[in-house]
């Protein structure tokens, strides 16, 4: 090949290399428009559902405003920057309930992180499957304006994905990785609508100090490739009973807990759209016991395995090793028995879980009781 073809050979590279990032800049174009138009739909059935709600009196009918704004405020700033803070979502009162009732979660947490290996990075552990272990979240997760501002994001159709976890970075924990909770799900490719979204209930202030947790601002519009720059980072400081929305495709991670003295106790919903799951609800319509004696195929065939890059799993642990235990236990109800926290073997207490959650309501009944919680100068 003679110097002006090597020249032509050249250009032409460099002529398809243009051709891909113009094609590339489109695709990525269509996308964020694509989602714009989704988050478009998703307020205009938030508005159709607010103006069903009949008020009772002029009264009514300016707080029935005031709460669709502040819905409508805090969703606009989760699709436009991939976070939001709500204060005020508890009162002391509530607050200290869901402290109290929860102490032996918290506990588990810290006891769990003691037992972290000190030569390596010291993470805060997870409490996973809350619901199962205690009814002290279920006031928090059936509050009317957390499920109105869910389904703003999320859309009407919306389940938990990793449930209610509850988690109390202590003193000495480390800054947890930068992270997006719906990397579980590799289509469709980003920047996308939102397919999870979690809610972190702050039940101690959350300062930077003591690992309030790190967002990285817009980078749910972000194309998958990029990855966030140190000065990009910010940390999410708010008063106990706030709480912190955030899209999944976010980057986002706990801070580094320096104090002395402080924990920062937080209760956290994950949750997906409802049409991420089987047609069939298999796990109920065939009988556990005989699950475990069937081929390992079908088992998997069932949903008894892990998908993509973990999903799938029962309280941080893989689902026949989980159903295994729940029937050796006494079947349901030992749940509360079958977590990480309970396991007496220190390998399993020293793992940790960096990544993470009943049908919503209609529209209408939601708004109605905001509109309802409203009335008692709560919000």
């Amino acid at each position: 090949m003679d110097e002006e073809e090597l020249l032509e050979l050249k250009r032409l590279r460099a002529e398809v290399r243009t051709l891909h990032a113009q094609l590339y800049a489109r695709e990525l174009d269509e996308r964020l428009a694509e989602r714009d138009r989704e988050y478009q739909r998703r307020l205009g059935l938030l508005e159709t559902a607010a103006a069903a709600v009949a008020p009772e009196d002029e009264r009514t009918h300016a707080q029935v405003l005031k709460v669709l704004e502040l819905v409508k405020a805090t969703i606009a700033q989760v699709h436009s920057q991939g976070y939001a803070i709500v204060p005020g979502l508890l009162d002391q009162a509530q607050i200290g309930r869901v402290r109290d009732a929860m102490a032996s979660q918290f506990a588990a947490s810290r006891r769990m992180f003691v037992a972290n290996d000190p030569s390596g990075p010291r993470l805060t552990v997870h409490v996973h499957n809350v619901l199962a272990k205690s009814r002290a979240a279920d006031e928090v997760a059936v509050h009317p304006l957390l499920r109105m501002i869910v389904q703003g994001i999320l859309g009407r159709d919306f389940i938990l994905n990793a449930g209610a976890v509850a988690m109390s970075p202590d003193p000495g924990c480390s800054a947890q990785r930068l992270h997006r909770d719906d990397g579980f799900y590799p289509e469709p490719p980003r920047p996308r609508l939102p397919l999870v979204v979690t809610a972190a209930i702050a039940l101690d202030d959350f300062t930077i100090a003591n690992g309030a947790t790190q967002v990285v601002p817009g980078s749910c519009c972000w194309p998958a490739s990029r990855r966030p720059e140190a000065a990009e980072v910010i940390q999410c400081e708010m008063p106990a009973g706030s709480v912190l929305l955030w899209d999944g495709a976010v980057f986002h991670g706990g801070g580094a807990n320096v104090t002395k003295d402080e924990s920062r106790r937080t209760l956290t919903f994950n949750y997906c759209r409802g049409w991420l799951r089987t047609q069939y609800n298999q796990f109920l319509s065939i009988p556990r016991t005989e699950v475990l004696s069937m081929p390992p195929e079908l088992q998997s065939d069932l949903g008894y395995g892990m998908s993509a890059f973990g999903l799938g799993a029962c309280d941080n642990q893989p689902p026949l090793a989980y159903l295994r235990k729940l029937i050796s236990s006494g079947g349901d109800g030992s749940q509360s028995i079958l977590g990480q926290e309970s396991d007496s073997q220190p390998e399993r207490r020293a793992g940790g879980y960096e990544d993470s959650s009943c049908p919503s309501s209609t529209a209408q009944t939601t708004c109605a009781s905001v509109v309802k919680l409203s009335r008692d100068d709560t919000l």
